[in-house]
């Protein structure tokens, strides 16, 4: 059939299956890529005819077109056909047949190529099945799973929102969800412009409006899906629920912590101030049986109101708002001048104060009134707890995060069971003590944005650290 050895070695060398037949199918040739792609050897292929390795449901277009080249129809054709293999598998390819004319002799034959995509259609119906299971998934599940544009319009939303939002899938497609956001919480969305090329998913809470035009609170993850060649993002894909359930419990819960706080508050507050009111009324009751002023009755009654004064004066501060201004803080500078004054008053020669300061210490941002009280009130508190002989170390250290200021007593300690305690309101260590200036410290330091620890042994003594951060510019 061939008159040229160069053709020849093209057509059996070449990875491409191929046939070439007569016109007249007197004589058929394959090459080895043709063997190899339906599995059987050369010289079974000479003995079986094409259409027994021709896959039944594909052979009448493979007939139809075959004959219109016979004819004169056409020159040439092409289609997706399948094969079977020798072991039973069936192979897909693309089949070219061609009608050519050798010009010297005039012989007319035939020749097919096949291109192998037998990987490629097992791939697409993994792919489909898995579209399929995934489309179950999404169609039959309970929360909202919604496919968006790179400009966050709808192009896929499932089956689901018709339970929680009352619309139909096709009502919201190609709308974009800024159209049902609650107008207060639009500035909540702009965050999903953090997403990053990271592949982070982004946690949303907010209002949406229902189809009846109320809203209820959901709740979405959202993810950015990546092209894999540009690494650009190509869609988002989010995921949400319906927890206005949740979000009414959770309201219900913070009414209730409230109330539950105002009555312990309350009853606080009553026991706090009965204490002093009973002798009060004891001396006023003597004051007016015995019909003269005693002095030492209205000493004790004028240092309980006072008492009763200074409850008030504490409650009334801690309910206050924090509103001060801020400025630059030396913090080294500050605690100086509260253990100056501090070593002024108390009796030194019973207890000993100490303040050491390393090097520079960074200015932060604060209000220095507040954060002289909380330092006032923590080493007053350290000297209360001292007996004779006692010992407080205040020291300042720094690093890369802001400054420490620590305080450590070889005081009375804090029994473990109390520590937890520290901090709530009318709760204090000392037999007159009302916990608010320890809360108010508390509350000063968070302002800050800043920690309180306190760690304490009894017996041993109490050390209370105080963190404060530096400027975030």
């Amino acid at each position: 059939m061939f008159n040229l050895t160069l053709y020849q070695e093209v057509f059996y060398q070449s990875k491409i299956p191929q046939l070439i037949v007569l016109i007249d199918f007197s004589k058929v040739q394959y090459n080895l890529a043709f063997s190899d792609f339906i599995g059987y050897s050369l010289d079974e292929l000479t003995s079986i005819p094409v259409e027994s390795v021709s896959y039944p449901d594909d052979m009448p277009k493979d007939t139809q077109l075959f004959g219109e080249i016979l004819s004169g129809q056409r020159d040439e054709y092409q289609l997706e056909k399948r094969y079977i293999h020798k072991s039973g598998e069936i192979k897909t390819g693309i089949l070219t047949v061609s009608r050519v004319c050798e010009q010297s002799t005039g012989e007319e034959f035939l020749i097919g190529q096949i291109l192998d995509i037998t990987e490629k259609k097992q791939m697409e119906v993994v792919m489909k099945n898995r579209e399929v299971k995934y489309r179950l998934i999404a169609e039959h599940s309970s929360d909202m799973i919604m496919l968006h544009k790179v400009d966050f319009s709808y192009q896929y939303i499932s089956p689901s929102v018709k339970t929680v939002l009352g619309f139909e899938p096709e009502e919201l497609l190609g709308k974009c969800p800024t159209e049902f956001i609650h107008p207060a919480d639009h500035e909540e969305l702009k965050k999903q412009h953090m997403l990053s090329v990271d592949n982070n998913s982004l946690l949303l809470t907010y209002r949406c409006r229902n189809k009846n035009g109320s809203y209820i609170w959901l709740e979405s993850t959202i993810k950015a899906l990546f092209d894999t060649e540009n690494g650009e993002i190509k869609e988002f894909i989010s995921v949400s629920r319906d927890i206005q359930h949740r979000m009414e419990t959770n309201e219900r819960l913070r009414k209730s912590e409230k109330l539950a706080v105002v009555g312990q508050m309350a009853a606080a507050v009553a026991h706090k101030i009965r204490n002093p009111l009973t002798p009060i009324k004891g001396f006023m009751q003597l004051l007016n049986s015995e019909k003269e002023i005693n002095p030492v009755y209205l000493k004790i009654v004028l240092d309980e109101l006072h008492r009763v004064e200074l409850i008030i004066s504490e409650f009334l501060s801690m309910a206050k708002p924090y509103t001060e201004k801020t400025t630059v803080v030396s913090v080294d500078n500050l605690v100086r001048q509260v253990v100056q004054l501090l070593q002024s008053q108390a009796p030194m020669e019973k207890m000993e104060l100490n303040f050491y300061s390393g090097e520079a210490v960074p200015p932060i941002m604060g209000n220095s009134n507040s954060l002289k009280r909380v330092f006032m009130n923590v080493i007053q508190n350290a000297l209360d707890a001292l007996s004779e002989k006692g010992r407080i170390d205040v020291s300042i250290m720094t690093d890369e995060t802001g400054v420490t200021v620590k305080i450590t007593d070889n005081g009375c300690g804090i029994p473990q069971e109390r520590l937890s305690k520290l901090g709530e309101p009318f709760y204090s260590t000392k037999e007159k003590g009302t916990g608010l200036g320890l809360m108010t410290s508390y509350r000063i330091i968070e302002s800050h944005s800043g920690k309180i620890n306190i760690e304490s042994v009894e017996e041993v003594g109490t050390t209370v650290t105080i963190w404060l951060p530096y400027p975030k510019n």
